[in-house]
């Protein structure tokens, strides 16, 4: 490294350190804030929880109280109408039970032709306090509730009734729980008992596992828990309103100047900077794929396909800087491009061999509007090459508005360029997408070819895509092939054109016409 570059480098170091520095400090205290503002909201929550267990615990004893005054005959209708009264005037109190020990005798509903006995409680506590969690009974059948016994009188609780505590939180979750068992008796609907009982084991009252922030608040009152979880997406919010507010004025300005910087280095080595230099210098270039008519081994066209050489050294293909163009509007641009491109490689050899068609592939947005048909149509008078000999593309993913698609994908068609729809199977379209868009040629996607003889999802697949071209009387051509074996397949099952590397890759225009000519009889058949 010389003087000159290793001073460059120290220097971009220091101003990235002297910068970076504040920044993470900063950002540090804020998300110290955001955890502490996260555990904060999540107590908050979990106290109103824990004081709504209390009043119902609460009219859970007023109502036991009330119904210790009785003084007629047990069991009675006057003795039910009696628990029926109390009850009505308490809300969260689902019924009430007379029992003496664990023989349940009769509700304010029904008294049962034998005492039902209760299974031993989850807690007890001396002398006569007995309390059953999440139990199915035939005083409540099919309903799981919860039992809370002192002396001779039951209390049924619905477990929701504890904890039923509005949030605007839809990621909340949370249990509460006896500290004494460790026993949940009430949680919030999508909560996972059998998750939460683990953690409420440890000492920890505030901690993070997968991908989600707890937190555990005791009642001062009674052996008692709530845990409380959010996801971390609760975190990352009040993460982001600290920051706001963390960081320091000086510390923007030197973030500004470093932006400043940066961005002015990054515009001018932009992805969409690249591609438009590209464009200029018409250093994109197309490979193409021979299409094989399997049934007599002669190529009838190719598929042209767009590299992009040069771009840090590498080859990048359409899947790559597509997606770009199109973000940035530049597709139309890179279409003309490859229509302009696919003549000037190929228009005088296609004119010399009639019997070839090129496939293009364009974007859905090309298919909004007929504008390429002209531009199509003045190359092809041009280079004297008949409609028949072009063909266009778009991917299964690209038809979304087939009100827009449909009348331009009609006007191709009418204008002699038979249209295929390609990498069929990725998407979401059906028999009647397909049908409606009156297509001419169905490309099976190679996902499915390279699997064809090894995966029954992939063999399943591609027969009922093959089915549904046969009944639409589409012309269909598989993608990737690269076996003997999938070639036998296809042919069985009527396919008649492929394209892969099984027959060759993608070639530049010069190999690809010699690869062509060094198959005599292509010159004299005809091609599809």
């Amino acid at each position: 490294m010389t003087h000159s570059a290793r001073r460059k480098t120290l220097r971009f170091l220091g101003t990235l350190t002297v910068v970076l520095l504040p920044v993470v400090l900063a950002l540090w205290f804020a998300h110290v804030r955001a955890t502490s503002e996260t555990r904060n909201q999540l107590r908050t929550f979990a106290q109103l929880a824990l004081n709504k267990t209390e009043l119902v615990i609460q009219q859970a004893d007023l109502a036991r109280d009330m119904a210790q005054l009785y003084q007629g005959e047990m069991c009675t209708p006057a003795h039910q109408k009696s628990m029926l009264n109390i009850i009505r005037g308490r809300l969260y109190i689902s019924d009430l039970i007379y029992a003496q020990g664990d023989h349940f005798l009769c509700s304010t509903s029904m008294v049962p032709p034998a005492s039902y006995i209760m299974p031993t409680a989850d807690y007890k506590r001396t002398p006569d306090i007995s309390i059953y969690y999440y139990r199915d009974t035939p005083f409540f059948s099919g309903y799981r509730m919860t039992y809370m016994q002192r002396g001779n009188y039951v209390v049924v609780i619905n477990p929701l009734s504890y904890s039923e505590v509005m949030s605007d939180d839809p990621d909340l979750a949370w249990g509460v729980y006896d500290t004494v068992t460790g026993s949940f008796f009430s949680a919030s609907e999508g909560s996972n008992v059998a998750q939460l009982l683990p953690l409420v084991r440890g000492d920890a009252p505030t901690f993070q596992q997968d991908d989600r922030f707890y937190t555990i608040v005791h009642s001062e009152k009674r052996p008692i828990a709530v845990i409380v979880s959010t996801t971390d997406d609760r975190v990352d919010q009040n993460f982001y309103h600290e920051a706001v507010l963390t960081l320091p004025f000086g510390v923007i300005c030197s973030i500004l100047i470093l932006l400043m910087w940066w961005r002015t280095r990054q515009q001018y080595y932009s992805p969409r900077r690249l591609l438009k230099r590209a464009l200029k210098k018409r250093q994109l270039c197309l490979h193409y794929q021979p299409i094989i008519d399997i049934k007599n081994g002669q190529c009838v066209g190719a598929e042209a396909l767009l590299r992009w050489p040069g771009c840090k050294g590498e080859v990048m293909s359409p899947t790559e800087f597509i997606p770009l163009a199109e973000k940035e509007g530049m597709i139309e641009k890179i279409t003309d491009y490859v229509v302009e491109e696919v003549f000037n490689d190929l228009g005088y050899f296609l004119s010399a061999h009639p019997q070839l068609y090129i496939s293009i592939n364009l974007s859905a947005s090309d298919f909004h509007s007929s504008r390429l048909i002209a531009l199509i149509a003045e190359k092809s008078r041009d280079y004297s090459v008949r409609s028949q000999q072009i063909k266009v593309e778009v991917t299964e993913r690209g038809f979304i508005d087939l009100q827009k698609m449909t009348p331009v994908i009609q006007a191709f068609r009418q204008a002699g360029y038979e249209v295929a729809f390609d990498d069929f199977g990725t998407g979401y379209s059906n028999l009647h997408n397909l049908s409606s868009l009156n297509v001419d040629i169905l490309k099976i996607d190679k996902s499915f070819i390279s699997t064809l003889t090894t995966n029954s999802t992939s063999h399943m697949i591609a027969e009922h895509i093959i089915e549904m071209a046969q009944s639409l009387h589409l012309k269909t051509i598989a993608e990737g092939v690269e076996t003997a074996d999938q070639i036998s397949w296809l042919l069985e099952r009527g396919v008649q054109f492929c394209q892969g590397w099984y027959f060759a890759k993608a070639l530049p225009p010069q190999e690809f016409m010699h690869w062509v000519k060094r198959s005599p009889t292509i010159l004299t058949q005809g091609g599809q």
